[in-house]
């Protein structure tokens, strides 16, 4: 378990993340400064804070876990990822920029009208809370096991400290301390990966390296076909109507520098997700070389990996490693938490109780809104506790919603004239539906379609739907999007 040392460095790194959290977050002086940054953040910050976000402990713990258990197939489905992200650097960034918008579901109500935004706004609420709750729960349980600290005081302590920063900084500190949170993640990876070569293995048989797979399978997660198809349809809804990822990218100084950092981004992701699965591959022919150290059979695949930083890492080592899984964990719940106010206060609050703008009450309202959603996901974090099977849950929730998110801002920026205010929110709420069905009416007893399809299903339902109701006069080019 954790010693002095370890403690040492973990409270280095809590200290570190404070003091650039309140460095790169003075000044604010309206919300919109909150939230976007004064539009002035540096392209390759943006891309390291993409991908920080993208990073939770659950992905840290995860990725080996899939190259223990299994070979490197995951990797096909990022190179997927690729198409989805130059789709939103080039169909969806300017429109943003030319629409000005600070929130992208203000985009629909340009578009679509006022029932639209509202809808895609409440799906994004509660489907990213109860996504970004799984992902705390998970991160907090890996953090317990490792350094035999309460559960509930492991989720606390990751919030609390997030939403400090987030309170005082808004999305200047968010994106300074992921660029802070990503080196952590990335150097702590390293240094464990040159520990366990270190501490000598053997080979590997070439199964274990495959990264292809051909199989037609629906139910198969990782294939050559869902890399084909789910992976740039899925990126392109998470990277493209997601505010969580979109919200950094309209902080850049312009449509150009914002579409540069999602392409980058999608670069820097393949080295790094192939050093996490080589940790995974590592890991194996470790325990192969040493049986007699092997995890006991009630870890599963996906808590190998810090079983192996509790039991074969050095003192202050360990808490590097551990500092980098809340690092992970940090830059995903910060991310998630200056979204859901974003959303709240601009798509819910502001409509509701219009009235004279007042840059500082806005600023209040802001930061009142961060440290309540700051709590929305300590509850929902804890009530998950006891959940199995939580990467597929954290990895399928936002997946319910994705398709339909999707689907209307296809409509809106591909088509003029198709797609109505009435007409998407029926066209939403029949995608979630029919993901829902399919979740948990045909994969009910056996799983038949695997998750990364949830989202291809509810974009063509809501893309088939939505198509069919022509737009009103009043709305048709009212975003003004470069087409």
């Amino acid at each position: 378990m954790f010693g002095g040392l370890d403690y040492a460095v973990l409270g280095g790194y809590f200290a570190l993340c404070a003091f650039v959290g309140w460095w790169t977050g003075r000044g604010q002086k309206n919300a919109g400064e909150f939230f976007k940054g004064g539009g002035a953040m540096p392209t390759w910050a943006v891309c390291l804070s993409i991908l920080a976000s993208e990073t939770s402990a659950l992905t840290f713990c995860a990725v080996p876990g899939q190259a223990y258990g299994g070979n490197h197939t995951y990797f096909q489905f990022v190179v997927g990822n690729l198409a989805g992200r130059l789709l939103v650097a080039f169909l969806f960034i300017p429109a943003f920029y030319t629409a000005g918008v600070t929130s992208v579901y203000e985009f629909l109500g340009l578009r679509f009208g006022a029932a639209t935004r509202g809808v895609a706004s409440v799906l994004f609420l509660v489907t990213r809370i109860l996504a970004s709750g799984v992902r705390l729960t998970a991160a907090a349980i890996i953090v317990q096991a490792v350094s035999g600290w309460d559960f509930t005081v492991c989720v606390v302590a990751f919030t609390v400290i997030t939403v400090a920063y987030s309170v005082y900084g808004g999305i200047k500190s968010i994106i300074w301390t992921d660029v802070l949170q990503f080196f952590l993640f990335i150097g702590g990876a390293i240094l464990a990966l040159l520990m366990l070569r270190g501490a000598g293995s053997g080979g590997l048989p070439s199964e274990k390296l495959r990264i292809v797979d051909s199989s037609l399978d629906l139910a198969t997660t990782y294939t050559l076909l869902t890399a084909l198809i789910c992976g740039p349809i899925l990126t392109f809804a998470t990277h493209g109507t997601d505010q969580d990822l979109v919200q950094r990218m309209l902080t850049c100084k312009g449509s150009r520098q914002g579409s540069l950092s999602v392409v980058f981004s999608g670069l820097i992701s393949l080295p790094m997700v192939l050093l996490f699965l080589y940790i995974g591959t590592s890991l194996f022919a470790f325990y192969a070389a040493h049986p007699d150290l092997k995890p006991p059979a009630s870890i599963s695949q996906n808590q190998v990996f810090p079983y192996f930083i509790v039991h074969e890492l050095p003192l202050g080592v360990r808490g590097l490693v551990i500092a980098a899984v809340f690092a992970a964990a940090m830059s995903t719940t910060s991310s998630a938490i200056g979204a859901l106010a974003l959303v709240a206060v601009v798509d819910v609050l502001k409509r509701w109780r219009p009235g004279p703008e007042d840059p500082a009450k806005d600023l209040r309202l802001s930061r009142i809104m961060t440290g309540v959603m700051g709590a929305l996901m300590i509850v929902v974090a804890i009530g998950f506790g006891s959940a199995t099977s939580l990467l597929d849950l954290g990895l399928e929730v936002m997946t319910y919603a994705y398709g339909a998110l999707l689907g209307v801002f296809v409509l809106g920026r591909l088509t003029a004239a198709r797609g109505s205010d009435r007409g998407n929110v029926a066209a939403m709420l029949l995608s979630v539906a029919a993901v829902l069905a399919v979740r948990f009416g045909v994969n009910r007893e056996k799983v038949l379609i695997a998750w990364p399809w949830f989202t291809v299903i509810g974009f063509a339902v809501t893309l088939a739907v939505g198509a069919l109701f022509p737009t009103s006069s009043a709305y048709r080019g009212a975003s003004a999007p470069r087409r």
